[in-house]
């Protein structure tokens, strides 16, 4: 008879709806979507073939077979964050591989420099670094398969531990032949009626941030979604839309049929080095070089208005 295929997120998403006795507070906690969530226990129903809880409009109650789950799940988790607990300090002892995640577009300053640095102060340490593309902005940390990660918040995820490396203006990409590219910079009213290019939809809040969510009263006009920065400015290029993304971009994708315009009413974006507590042994090292980024930030900051 096949196995269920569970995985840990179904396992620590049902602990904390069992614990909260809400699919809203549970998701506020996890910082996910009601939808996913409810997808996501939905589906580990379907794998176990019984029913967790019982659902009203009012209420969410474990089933008996529910509750037994859910005893016996805690007792694995806890026992399984002491394994892993174990092995990693094992690991921190042996020299064995760091792993590096980083977003496209995130780490276009920093990873070269980090990984320099890295190697020229630790050689016999090997520092291994991937790269995700926009379908997860947490660059592998939601699914613990790095140790730390470049990222831009926000991604979503609580109780992550962050390091602060550098800042930047967001900016407007425009088709060449917009009228907003006739300006040195545009404001975010500006921007809101715009069609828009987005990011592929994922847990937690970052594609709303890039679609400058917060600042509008009705759905950003989506027209395409692009997981890479090429795929993102070969649509801008054509005309299909808009984005929005860091000033780096300028220094590292400029091209033909794309303009570069700061948005000038709006906060900077931030790229940090992010780790999970459990992993603060691990990757002490490389958050003592990355400390050091500071000095050369300021170099990599300025980027002009206009093309």
């Amino acid at each position: 008879m096949p196995q269920p295929s569970i995985t840990l997120r179904q396992l620590r998403a049902f602990l904390t709806v069992a614990e909260h006795r809400s699919f809203s507070r549970a998701a506020e906690q996890l910082v996910v979507s009601n939808p996913w969530l409810s997808e996501t226990i939905k589906d580990l129903e379907r794998q176990l073939k019984l029913q967790l809880f019982a659902r009203t409009t009012r209420s969410v109650e474990l089933t008996d077979a529910g509750v037994v789950f859910a005893s016996l799940v805690a007792q694995v988790l806890d026992d399984l964050d002491s394994a892993i607990k174990a092995a990693q300090r094992t690991a921190d002892r042996d020299g064995s591989v760091l792993t590096l995640g980083y977003t496209i577009g995130a780490g276009l300053e920093v990873i070269p420099w980090l990984l320099r640095s890295f190697a020229a102060e630790f050689p016999q340490r090997p520092l291994r670094s991937v790269e995700y593309d926009f379908a997860d902005p947490t660059a592998g940390l939601r699914d613990s398969a790095v140790h730390a990660a470049i990222i831009r918040p926000p991604i979503g995820l609580g109780g992550l531990t962050t390091l602060e490396l550098l800042t930047e203006d967001r900016v407007a990409c425009l088709p060449e032949g917009h009228p907003l590219a006739n300006q040195d910079s545009v404001s975010v009213a500006d921007l809101l009626k715009e069609p828009i290019i987005a990011a592929p939809k994922a847990p937690g809040p970052w594609r709303d941030y890039w679609l400058l969510s917060d600042y509008r009263t009705s759905p950003a006009p989506v027209v395409e979604e692009a997981s890479t920065r090429d795929a993102e400015l070969h649509l801008v290029a054509r005309g299909i839309g808009i984005s929005v993304t860091s000033a780096g971009a300028q220094r590292f994708y400029s091209r033909p049929g794309v303009a570069f315009r700061r948005i000038r009413d709006i906060p900077p974006c931030v790229v940090a080095l992010a780790w999970w507590p459990e992993h603060t042994a691990k990757v002490a090292d490389l958050v003592t070089i990355a400390t050091g980024f500071s000095r050369v930030a300021d170099q990599l900051r300025h980027i002009p208005d206009a093309d």
